[in-house]
């Protein structure tokens, strides 16, 4: 029997789980109490140990082995180019390939790399390694980890969010006779920012960070109403009096699309592929207005991630604001299994 992993994924607002149980999948999305996660990190551990204590608890989750995917804030992620060595000597390498972005000390940090590909020469033999390389805080890694084991789970595997991504595109194509060329933009609209991850096949490219996400329409909600920011985000929740269709609201859609397509247009310009197909997910994608102006907003098909996941996933309730926490638990399974 294959090994099964719970995917984990920690917002600013949310906590995400996945679990397969009963032939099938769960995805929950807990909302978190204010400053328990900030953009500079967790700031109350112990809180959101209770939190998925008590998730875990609640949901009967049998598994233990938990798989995390980290916001790209929290990991470096970059393609590099290296000559062919062995394992030990990469391990060795790894640091100088982020000499530019870590002012830290290096040892501070955990570094893996995942590859790409590996050109042979006239000979057969290894011309050169193409590889995706990693770094992440110790620091991080290892209060995580103290988190879920205080919560009850074995944190086994940690990915940034780009290997994530391309766990989804792997799993799109396993039922393609040929593998797809297209070049796609994974749009995640979070609480604070949006992030657009640009692939072409299934190569990473390059991705962007929006300072603009769901709590700008929180606030605008708030101004509308009157409340505070809280009751402000129940009330888009459940559209409470139609808020999420008022001019105020579309107007924020307006922004948020404005702003993707600085990206999409960035992208373009600088590779040779226009952006083809874009996907979205995160909380942003459970509105249904806001999708309903991005479809009018932007000339290339737009579609769910859910439509990229397997098929026992694909339909389950709000999925798509739990997909990279659905891929972390792929990804857990893929490793288990050597894929």
């Amino acid at each position: 029997m294959a090994a099964s992993f719970v995917g984990i994924g920690i917002g600013t607002s949310t906590l995400k789980v996945v679990y397969r149980a009963g032939g099938g999948v769960s995805a929950v999305s807990v909302p978190l109490p204010e400053n328990v996660v900030g953009e500079d990190g967790i700031s109350a551990p112990q809180t959101l140990t209770n939190i998925l204590a008590e998730l875990r608890k609640r949901e009967k989750i049998r598994q233990r082995d938990a798989v995390m995917v980290l916001g790209d804030s929290s990991a470096f992620f970059r393609h590099v180019t290296l000559p062919p060595m062995s394992d030990a000597e990469l391990r060795l390498n790894l640091p100088y390939e982020f000499r530019d972005y870590i002012d830290e000390d290096p040892d501070a940090y955990v570094y893996d790399y995942a590859v790409d590909e590996v050109p042979l020469n006239e000979e057969g033999k290894p011309e050169r390694l193409e590889l995706y390389a990693s770094a992440a805080s110790r620091r991080i890694i290892e209060e995580r980890a103290q988190i879920v084991r205080k919560a009850g789970f074995r944190l086994k595997v940690v990915i940034p969010s780009q290997m994530a991504y391309m766990r989804i595109v792997r799993e799109s194509q396993k039922s393609e006779s040929e593998k797809s060329e297209e070049s796609q933009v994974f749009v995640d609209i979070g609480n604070v920012s949006v992030a657009v991850h640009l692939f072409h096949g299934m190569k990473f490219k390059a991705s962007k960070t929006i300072d603009f996400g769901c709590r700008d329409l929180d606030m605008t909600i708030a101004d509308i109403k009157g409340v505070d920011r809280h009751v402000a985000s129940t009330y888009k929740q459940s559209n409470f009096e139609g808020v999420l269709d008022l001019p105020e609201c579309e107007a924020v859609y307006d922004r948020l699309c404005f702003e993707i397509s600085k990206v999409i247009n960035f992208y373009n310009f600088s590779n040779q592929e226009d952006v083809e197909h874009m996907y979205v997910l995160g909380g942003g994608s459970e509105i249904p207005q806001l999708m309903d102006v991005m479809r009018r907003s932007f000339d290339i098909p737009l579609d769910s991630a859910n439509k990229m996941l397997p098929h026992d996933i694909s339909g389950v309730e709000g999925v798509g604001a739990v997909a990279l926490a659905v891929a972390g638990m792929l990804e857990g399974e893929a490793i288990a299994r050597g894929a």
